[in-house]
């Protein structure tokens, strides 16, 4: 029976680990084609603008230099954020997007961190907006409590 369970568990774990992307790796950001990228958008801005200002080689410079932060700072970014915000299969994938958006998540849960570490539960009424009552159950609203990886643990909707 313990072999059967055993079995069962590997399985799952391959089956999982053959399916969810693996953007948690030590190394850096996955490798994406960034010249389709480049090419598909400033083939777009040209059919916008009408105008061929060298996008081209202005998007290959601004996707080279993200790829080069992004690796870089990668082991700085929480797994959290790397997995909302790399998606490699996405429609024309760019590491200046994935970069923005690591860096906004990364700085969303640190700030998440350090609120809830200033303002304890018990302080409420100290932190009321200017057009709220003093009452003794007064309470900002909505109250949100995140988990240590800056992910939202329960809300309270006033």
């Amino acid at each position: 029976m313990l072999t059967k369970s055993k079995l069962a568990l590997a399985t799952v774990a391959i089956i999982l680990g053959a399916t969810l992307p693996s953007v948690a790796k030590v190394g850096g950001p996955p490798n994406i084609d960034i010249q389709k990228t480049c090419r598909e958008s400033s083939s777009a801005l040209t059919g916008l603008t009408g105008n061929d200002q060298d996008n081209f080689s202005t998007c290959m410079n601004d996707e080279q230099a993200a790829r080069e932060q992004l690796t870089k700072d990668w082991a700085a970014y929480p797994a959290l954020a790397k997995t909302e915000c790399i998606q490699p299969k996405e429609f024309l994938p760019g590491y200046v997007e994935w970069q923005a958006c690591l860096e906004m998540t990364r700085d969303v849960i640190a700030l998440r961190k350090d609120q809830a570490v200033s303002a304890p539960a018990s302080s409420n009424s100290s932190h009321r907006s200017p057009g709220r009552r003093a009452s003794s159950g007064a309470r900002e609203c909505p109250t949100v409590q995140t988990k240590e990886d800056g992910s939202i643990d329960w809300i309270i909707n006033c």
